[in-house]
């Protein structure tokens, strides 16, 4: 799927070579982007205009990478694809927690980034013509399909766009396995059909979320997928 060149994109990193690189690597597919290279900058030029994808360093100096993180998803649902070294394996998770919604780890090919932008905006573009859809009741589990929120005895768990378009998928196929690969391209796009990894930390967050009552709900089929159950159903056959 070849994106639009109206897609804006803001690259955020204190490395200049790695931005101006990754610059010139989305220009050259048709993306408009700007750069900057410190946290503070962000949040000036995030002020003025939201983007459709901020590809954001976790690490820069003044304001971090978490905090710039956080602060985007207080205003806007927009993708957030994060980008940490090897040996940051807390702030990544510390940056999920404040609602990225991927992440790549350096050193990346300009290949794996393209890909995981093609990814996060074409899941965007999917959610933006999602029409109302019914909310599905399980439990003590609220899922709003329409505002997509999930409420856990009326208490709004404040899912990212990702962990959202994961629990949907199985919400919609209640009952039913949903396979690996299924949930993989329908959260990040058919790349991404064998990173079972992928599902295994995402789901384990969204469990976290959803507390011990509940987290129990969406169980585990071992080398199959996932399934979203009420307490006591048997499942159904798997959905691919």
């Amino acid at each position: 799927m070849n994106h639009s060149p109206n897609h804006h994109i803001l690259v955020v990193d204190d490395d200049e070579n790695l931005a101006k690189l990754a610059k010139v690597n989305l220009e050259k597919r048709g993306y408009i982007v700007d750069v900057t290279y410190d946290g503070v900058r962000a949040l000036e030029l995030l002020k003025q205009k939201m983007p459709d994808l901020i590809i954001l360093d976790l690490v820069m100096p003044g304001i971090s990478g978490v905090d710039v993180c956080r602060w985007v998803r207080s205003q806007s649902m927009v993708p957030i694809l994060v980008l940490s070294a090897h040996d940051e394996e807390g702030l990544k998770v510390r940056a999920l927690d404040a609602g990225a919604d991927d992440y790549i780890t350096k050193p990346f090919s300009y290949e794996e980034l393209l890909a995981r932008v093609r990814a996060n905006l074409r899941r965007a573009s999917v959610t933006e013509m999602n029409v109302s859809q019914p909310v599905v009741q399980i439990d003590g589990l609220t899922i709003d399909m329409d505002a997509r929120r999930v409420f856990v005895d009326g208490e709004d768990i404040h899912l990212t766009q990702t962990e959202f378009t994961l629990v949907e998928e199985l919400a919609r196929n209640k009952d039913g396995i949903v396979t690996h690969h299924k949930l993989l391209t329908r959260g990040w796009g058919p790349e991404y059909r064998d990173a079972t990894h992928y599902l295994y930390v995402y789901f384990g967050r969204i469990r976290k979320k959803m507390g011990d009552e509940y987290g129990d709900l969406i169980e585990t089929v071992p080398r199959m997928g996932y399934i979203l159950k009420s307490k006591n159903n048997t499942p159904k056959a798997a959905s691919t």
